[in-house]
């Protein structure tokens, strides 16, 4: 596994696990709160059981690192979209977000790219 990819595995641990430990730490980063026992499982959901299956898909099959990509890629074009109907009413937290993505989608897809290339020569 390249560089890229595995730094976009060890990405996608380090959230799952602040999901499952953490719960109400993920909606605070972009000020609200999880108050009830269904709002921290659904976070525990999408923040730590979908994260950590991504960075085990990643370490399992690098060539994950496309698919992964692109819903890493899709979660920045949600937030870009939200931002956008949402005006001046969005932080910098969640726009500070979107880079973190696209930068995140970026070394997964080009890791993809280097570890084709590579394969193929």
């Amino acid at each position: 596994m390249n560089k890229l990819i595995a730094i976009g595995a060890a990405s996608y641990a380090a959230l799952g696990v602040a999901g499952l430990a953490q719960p109400g730490r993920i909606p605070q980063t972009f000020g609200g709160t999880a108050d009830t026992a269904d709002s921290r499982t659904e976070i525990r959901a999408v923040y730590g059981g979908m994260p950590l299956a991504f960075a085990a898909a990643l370490v399992a099959s690098p060539a994950a690192a496309v698919p992964i990509g692109i819903a890493t890629a899709g979660m920045a074009l949600g937030r870009a979209a939200s931002v956008a109907l949402e005006g001046e009413g969005t932080t910098l937290v969640s726009k500070a977000f979107i880079g973190i993505e696209i930068a995140g989608a970026a070394a997964l897809l080009i890791g993809a790219r280097q570890a084709r290339v590579k394969g193929s020569a």
